[in-house]
């Protein structure tokens, strides 16, 4: 009766997302209703990097590093655009959309992180397009400006007087993490999530301060994910780097953390090539090595702020990698969500202290456990 039930609603919810437009790149679906990522060759584009309103959650995650000609301004920035739907008490078989925004910078010459926090009802004032990737949360926003390209713009501002513009140029090609862009976290079915990146983009444009704007230039990461529980029973956050190197490759790493404090076995470090070619390194053929801690004045969570990747790679040598991060406090308080976090700017570098590239690490659940929202 209860596979009844789950199979006559998830029919009528499909139906539902259909008539709004969507076009579902799954047709497998939890008890609740929400879609489940599907294996298989299904992700199209451009439809696929808009949103997704059948899956619960699914963000759009811009990272990266700019600076002016002279380097007299310097920074980090992050822009997130979170989706979470919830079960529309009125109507079961439809969903309503949540809308969550997060920007920061790290200032690298003073040293001092601001940050700032939107949460709204979809609507007016917060969406995201299905079909292209358009995203809003009141003034702040990313979208699509040419589909050819894939090259992106984006508008976000900190607390009303520090204010960015940029464009972002793809200058390698979209990656697709995982089977087909279907990357798996856990042991349990739901486990998994649809992971689409961009690991190398030309960030440029203008960044105003007060009555001074400035022209910036750098590097920037963009990654795109959508699920409806990514966290295992026995998970409760994950760490995550994304670094940028010097050399034209890129490394995206993330360690799946069990409630017992071991690393989950679908924890995995991604070497991605000059030439936009991968290589996959598994859970056991990596070490994530926390190396330095900080612990928040606020939350209480000790984080590991630096630490050093360490693995084999596919012809057996040995590598390694050191992050350090570029400030202590770069703690995302999630006054308006709770969802309390440790997203910071980094620096890479050899084992000689050479640096190598820069970056950017996330830190989740250190404060209290993300099961059951992620």
């Amino acid at each position: 009766m209860n596979y009844l039930f789950t199979l006559i609603f998830s029919l009528l919810l499909l139906q539902s997302i259909t008539a709004q437009g969507a076009s579902p790149v799954t047709s497998l679906f939890d008890s609740e209703g929400f879609a489940l990522p599907e294996s298989g060759d299904l992700l199209q584009f451009p439809h696929d990097h808009g949103s997704h309103p059948a899956f619960k959650s699914e963000w759009w995650y811009l990272t990266g590093h700019c600076k002016t000609p002279d380097e007299q301004q310097t920074f980090g920035f992050q822009l997130t655009f979170f989706r979470a739907a919830q079960k529309n008490e009125d109507n079961p078989t439809s969903f309503d959309q949540f809308h969550m925004a997060h920007a920061a910078l790290f200032d690298k010459k003073t040293k001092k992180f601001h940050h700032e926090e939107r949460l709204n009802p979809e609507g007016w004032n917060a969406g995201a397009k299905i079909g292209e990737l358009d995203v809003f949360n009141e003034n702040w926003f990313l979208k699509m400006a040419d589909d050819t390209s894939e090259k992106m713009s984006c508008r976000f501002s900190i607390n009303s007087d520090r204010v960015f513009q940029l464009d972002l140029t793809p200058l390698k090609r979209k990656n697709l993490f995982g089977d087909n862009g279907v990357s798996r976290k856990g042991d349990e079915p739901h486990s998994k999530s649809y992971y689409i990146n961009y690991s190398r983009l030309q960030a440029s444009g203008d960044f105003q301060i007060g009555d001074k704007k400035y022209q910036v230039d750098g590097l920037a990461w963009m990654d795109h994910e959508f699920s409806s529980s990514q966290l295992s029973s026995n998970q409760i956050g994950w760490n995550w780097t994304s670094l940028i190197l010097n050399d034209g490759t890129e490394i995206m790493a993330y360690v799946m953390r069990r409630d017992d404090g071991k690393k989950d076995k679908h924890s995995v470090l991604t070497l991605i090539k000059a030439d936009g070619s991968m290589e996959k390194i598994p859970s056991e053929q990596f070490d994530w090595v926390p190396t330095r801690f900080w612990k928040s004045p606020r939350s209480k969570g000790t984080y590991p702020v630096d630490h050093k990747l360490e693995w084999t790679d596919s012809n057996g040598k040995n590598q390694s990698i050191r992050v350090k991060a570029l400030g202590d406090d770069q703690e995302l308080d999630g006054k308006l969500s709770g969802f309390v976090y440790w997203e910071g700017a980094c620096y890479a570098y050899d084992e000689k202290g050479t640096r190598l590239g820069q970056g950017y690490t996330e830190l989740t659940g250190y404060n209290s456990s993300l099961q059951g929202r992620f």
